[in-house]
Parts: C-alpha cells; sequence; structure tokens
C-alpha cells in the first residue's frame, strides 16, 4: 500500500514538474525580448559601461479614411442578423449570376472578416463569403529539382480557369454601382466590424487597405514553379513562397485573371475614396 502511495506521489511531482517546465518555455518564448543576447555570453567588465539598447522605431502609422456618409434611403436598412436576403437581391440587380458565388448565410459577416483578412495580407479559409471553386488544384509535372532531388511541378493553366467565372462575375459589375451598393450598405458593415472588437479605425479604411494589398501583389507571366517538399504545395521561386497569402491567392488565379481583379478594384478604389 505505501509503495502505490510513493508511486502515486512521485507521479503527481513528475507531472507537476512537466506542467512547470512547459509553462516556463512558453513564457520564455513569447516574452524574451526581442534582442536578449544568449545566457553563455560574457558580461562586460565593470568599467565598461553597456550600451544602451536602441529603442526600436515605431511602426508607420495607418491612414484613417473617414467613412462614407449614410445616402438618403427609400426604405431602412434591415437588422444585420436579416440582412441576408437583401444583400443577395441587391447584388442580383448589379450582376445576374453574383448570388450564385455567395454564401448565402452571414453574408455581411463574412465579407467583412474576408477583407480584414486580406488587409492582413491574409486569406480566410473558413467562414468565407464566397462558393469555393470546384476541385482539385491543378498541377503539370515539370521535371525534377536535382541540386533538391524533389519533384518539380507547375502551376496549370487549366487551375487559372477554376476562377475564371468568379474574375467575370466581378469584372461586369460597374464600379460605382457597386460603390453605391457598398455606401448604402456600409452602416450594417461597420457594426459587423465592431463585432469583432478589433482596434484599426473604421471598416472603410479596413477596405481600402485591402485593395492596396491586392494592388500590390505581383504578375507573373509564364509558368509558375512548384515543388513539394511535403505534404503541401509551395513555390519553387523563394521570392513567391515569401509572398502574403492574398499576393499567393491572386497567383493561383492567373496573370490575366490578375489584371483583371486589379483592373476592376483600381476603378472600385477611385469611387470609394472619394
Amino acid at each position: 500500500m505505501a509503495n502505490e502511495q510513493n508511486k502515486s506521489i512521485t507521479t503527481t511531482v513528475v507531472m507537476v514538474l512537466i506542467a512547470v517546465v512547459v509553462v516556463a518555455a512558453i513564457m520564455f518564448f513569447y516574452w524574451r525580448p526581442a534582442k536578449e543576447e544568449e545566457k553563455n555570453v560574457s558580461l562586460p567588465p565593470p568599467s565598461v559601461q553597456p550600451e544602451p539598447e536602441q529603442t526600436p522605431e515605431p511602426e508607420p502609422l495607418r491612414p484613417v479614411y473617414e467613412a462614407p456618409k449614410p445616402e438618403p434611403q427609400e426604405e431602412p436598412l434591415p437588422e444585420l442578423s436579416n440582412s441576408d436576403q437583401y444583400v443577395l437581391d441587391a447584388f442580383s440587380k448589379l450582376a445576374a449570376g453574383a448570388p450564385a458565388l455567395i454564401v448565402p448565410e452571414e453574408v455581411i459577416r463574412k465579407f467583412v472578416r474576408a477583407v480584414n483578412a486580406v488587409e492582413e495580407g491574409k486569406v480566410v479559409h473558413e467562414y468565407r463569403p464566397l462558393v469555393s471553386p470546384a476541385p482539385p488544384f491543378q498541377v503539370e509535372r515539370d521535371g525534377t529539382v536535382e541540386e533538391q532531388q524533389v519533384q518539380q511541378y507547375t502551376l496549370s493553366r487549366e487551375n487559372y480557369q477554376r476562377y475564371d467565372k468568379y474574375v467575370a462575375t466581378f469584372a461586369a459589375i460597374d464600379a460605382e454601382a457597386l460603390a453605391s451598393l457598398y455606401k448604402r450598405f456600409y452602416p450594417l458593415l461597420e457594426e459587423a466590424y465592431r463585432e469583432m472588437g478589433l482596434k484599426k479605425g473604421n471598416f472603410h479604411t479596413v477596405m481600402l487597405g485591402a485593395i492596396d494589398n491586392l494592388l500590390a501583389a505581383p504578375v507573373v507571366d509564364g509558368d509558375v514553379l512548384l515543388v513539394r517538399p511535403k505534404v503541401f504545395y509551395q513555390y519553387a521561386d523563394p521570392a513567391l513562397e515569401k509572398l502574403p497569402a492574398s499576393h499567393k491567392l491572386l497567383l493561383r488565379m492567373g496573370p490575366e485573371n490578375t489584371r483583371r481583379i486589379q483592373e476592376s478594384l483600381r476603378s472600385l478604389r477611385a469611387e470609394l475614396a472619394e
């Protein structure tokens, strides 16, 4: 009986020690100063004054844009949670095929979340506002990289076609009409943004930032080479692999689709910035 108690106590002590080590490691990783030196570096002698740490430069301030002023409306806006059909009907008047590409639940909340992600250079993988393009992701074999002994692939042009319908629908919408719809629903967009509890100014600032992010994406003509060192594909060009996820999304759409999207975004931004 005593052995069992000792064994139980020993197990408990070991578990506690493991937990302490894990917590300490996490705190060290997240809370250590950015310029902390290694522990085995010798300290300077007493007569030598250590150099003062340089104060990091503050991050550049993001521009803050004034939100669009509410326009006179023939009928009041619905409540945010009851706005889905209202939004879908409005989009159907801009482009007949648009509602079929939109996930019909929580339209405004999903749109706001996606725009905020793009402004940060990210792409939402769940809770998407648009229906996903038909799978699969298509590539073509393109030999072997001898130095790395990995198979190389080319992003298939057929993969670009998966996005043609989305790009054509967006490009067909008149920028002035889309901007007018944006301003009409802006109070609901701002409400959904406030629900997220972010501190980045108003949603209009985030919206213009997201457009600027996509306009900064490179257009790559010619073959886009990929490698697959593990499970997921990566761009063979390190410069492309380092791009933010929002730019990589446009790469997957192909150069022509990227140009069409960016052209439409420039027109839309000009309308929204007025």
